[in-house]
């Protein structure tokens, strides 16, 4: 039997209803639930790694990508010293447009999903527009790990899946 190890993590109040009821549907306890969640992820991670194809973004991944980025922008907002918001989101952005694939509507978009808080999360659609389904990395994840000169920054596919709960576990880093 392998040796256990508790993890104790801050996570979304949102996020810890979404996973106590996909619990419930599954009649699995939060823990056994968690832990085998995580399990798929390290072995889906693996096979991407050995697969380059990913799957298209979801609902909920655009929903939890545009959480981090918020968390990530508002974090670094504060850190750094900006004039105003739109003084940070012009220096987030001219690393984004390093990106082939960015264009002056997608800059439009994620000033507004940074900008108003009444604004509408990102859809699926709109990041898959962005990255070719998956086939290019997202400019926007490019932009926020090259402005916040994180070493341990996590990837994409962490991100869709705990969204804005990771802010915490890197900011120290920015």
């Amino acid at each position: 039997m392998s040796k256990r190890t508790q993890l104790n993590i801050n996570i979304d109040e949102s996020l810890l209803k979404e996973l106590k009821q996909l619990a419930l549907s599954e009649n699995l306890a939060l823990s056994v639930f968690i832990r085998n969640s995580l399990r798929e992820i390290v072995s889906g991670e693996r096979g991407r790694i050995l697969s380059t194809k990913q799957k298209p973004f979801t609902e909920k991944h655009a929903i939890n990508c545009t959480s981090f980025m918020k968390g990530v922008f508002q974090k670094m907002r504060v850190k750094d010293i900006f004039t105003n918001d739109l003084d940070a989101f012009n220096k987030l952005l001219s690393n984004i447009k390093k990106s082939k694939q960015w264009n002056d509507n997608y800059t439009k978009r994620l000033k507004e999903v940074l900008l108003d808080d009444t604004a509408t999360p990102f859809k699926a659609e709109e990041l898959n527009d962005m990255t070719k389904d998956r086939q290019c990395e997202c400019p926007i994840y490019i932009g926020l790990k090259e402005w916040t000169g994180c070493v341990e920054y996590p990837t994409q596919d962490l991100i869709c899946n705990l969204g804005g709960s990771l802010v915490l576990l890197i900011e120290n880093q920015f």
